[in-house]
């Protein structure tokens, strides 16, 4: 295995992201890494499993709350942009 890199770039933020695109657009030799189970830092969405292990750092959520397919939680909140009766909530 090739051990050498130009760049290590730890994290999978935006800017990690970007930083990382950059070098490797650059020709360099990109390792890029993150300690979380999952893509996004702090702007991921996660499903019902992932947010459980996040938060709860237990077994697996109850059955009563469904598929992983049913849930996206994301981690930071967003303005959602609407016209009509959803925009006055």
């Amino acid at each position: 295995m090739d051990e050498d890199y130009d760049v290590v770039v730890c994290g999978t933020g935006l800017s990690q992201c970007i930083i990382s695109g950059l070098m490797s657009q650059d020709q360099k030799k990109v390792l890029h890494i993150d300690r979380n189970g999952f893509y996004g830092e702090d702007g991921a969405s996660l499903n019902l499993t992932a947010c459980w292990k996040y938060f709860k750092r237990e077994d697996l959520p109850p059955k009563e709350y469904g598929q992983n397919r049913d849930w996206n939680i994301d981690l930071i909140p967003k303005f959602i942009m609407a016209d009509g009766n959803f925009a006055s909530f």
